[in-house]
């Protein structure tokens, strides 16, 4: 008899183990990558307006985004360098332009951008969850929100099975436009974003600001 009651108790310890694992795994971490020698490269286009010259920049190339190497910061946490290359073209030669970094810890995704640190995703990741991207840094306040997880994507017409919506500006008055997106495949890391900030005056008229885009057109380790 005590042999038919250990067996379930056996076996409800080893399911309820599975699904404990299971629940680890789902946290999805692979949206953003840390593995050296993961890189991607972009199409970058950006609108420059100039309120001095009244003028209107346009610029096109592409940048290259590398984890070259892994390192422990002054907290004792792993932290990618991530290389930033840039050409005009697919014709011209890379030229190493500035240097980033990155943390994954348990709770969040983390980067360096320009010195200033922001919280790129949070874990778990869950439909509508909210944080302050700017939580890491001096800047104000910024909301930051998933508007789609797990869901497909097609950029470039390339179809991503896979990824994270994440808008972290959303703001249309009569005179400024401000708005925030980026986007996350599965295995890939970042392979959209988008940044509008623009300064109008009431008839429409942008007197500055600036809008871009990333665009992911390869990628690999």
């Amino acid at each position: 008899m005590s042999k038919k009651i250990f067996l379930p108790f056996v076996l409800i310890l080893f399911f309820y183990s599975c699904k404990k694992e299971k629940a680890i795994v789902d946290l999805h971490y692979d949206y953003f990558p840390v593995k050296t020698g993961t890189w991607v490269i972009y199409n970058v286009d950006s609108i420059a307006h100039n309120d001095f010259t009244y003028t209107v920049d346009t610029f096109d190339f592409q940048v290259k985004e590398i984890i070259e190497s892994e390192f422990a910061d002054n907290e004792g946490r792993a932290t990618q360098r991530i290389e930033r290359y840039y050409r005009n073209n697919a014709d011209s030669t890379w030229l190493l332009r500035n240097v980033w970094a990155s943390n994954r810890t348990e709770k969040t995704a983390e980067r360096v951008e320009e010195n200033i640190r922001y919280v790129k995703l949070i874990f778990p990741i869950v439909n509508n969850a909210k944080w302050n991207g700017n939580i890491a840094n001096t800047l104000d306040d910024v909301s930051y929100e998933y508007k789609g997880i797990h869901t497909a994507y097609s950029l470039n017409s390339i179809k991503f099975d896979s990824c994270l919506i994440v808008q972290h500006e959303n703001e249309l008055t009569p005179y400024s436009d401000k708005f925030g997106e980026e986007v996350y495949a599965n295995h890939i890391g970042n392979i959209y974003r988008k940044y509008t900030n623009l300064v109008k005056q009431a008839d429409g008229t942008v007197t500055s600001g600036y809008d871009y885009s990333y665009k992911a057109i390869s990628w690999g380790n």
